[in-house]
């Protein structure tokens, strides 16, 4: 028995410990979407409620019939230029994998959409745990430039967390 109970809190502890790692999916204006905002600081004032890590992912969820989402370089989100984006996805719900830490610039290629407010910046930190190279044979990550996604990848969500959390719980109260 007190096997058991060994075996169960060192699984608890690895739990924990991968539970903190997981990845956060983030739905780009909250409720509102991937829409003209109704202020010019509206998604940098939603962007500055999050912190960013390599492995979120951006939802972008709008109307693909008059928006998409282009990711570009700092000077043509600066200047609103739609002209050459390193991808646009075109398709809603779009996701985009924040892959590596660094600054992502996103604007809607729809004339007159970025100038009223539609464009993002955010900065994306590293992964405060996990392994800090990648294990042997494996290729090294996407650059940020090829991050797009067509649909989701399987991210960790909170629900996941919570129901893994309960399944140990539960697990945990039939070994004692």
């Amino acid at each position: 028995m007190a096997s058991a109970k060994i075996t169960a809190c060192m699984l608890a502890v690895v739990v924990t410990f991968l539970s903190g790692a997981e990845a956060t999916n983030y739905t780009v204006g909250g409720s509102g979407g991937w829409k003209i905002p109704s202020s010019a600081s509206a998604y940098s004032d939603w962007a500055s409620q999050h912190a960013f890590e390599a492995g979120d992912v951006l939802v972008f969820d709008f109307d693909s019939s008059t928006n998409n989402v282009a990711d570009v370089t700092k000077e043509d989100y600066d200047a609103c230029n739609a002209d050459s984006p390193f991808t646009v996805l075109s398709t809603s719900p779009a996701y985009y994998s924040l892959d590596t830490a660094g600054d992502y610039y996103f604007l809607c290629t729809a004339t007159g959409h970025c100038s009223q407010g539609q464009k993002l910046a955010i900065a994306v930190a590293e992964a405060p745990s996990g392994p800090t190279s990648s294990p042997p044979g494996s290729l090294p990550p996407p650059s940020p430039t090829t991050g797009a996604t067509a649909s989701p990848t399987s991210v960790g969500s909170p629900l996941g967390v919570a129901r893994l959390v309960l399944f140990m719980s539960i697990f945990l109260g039939l070994l004692c």
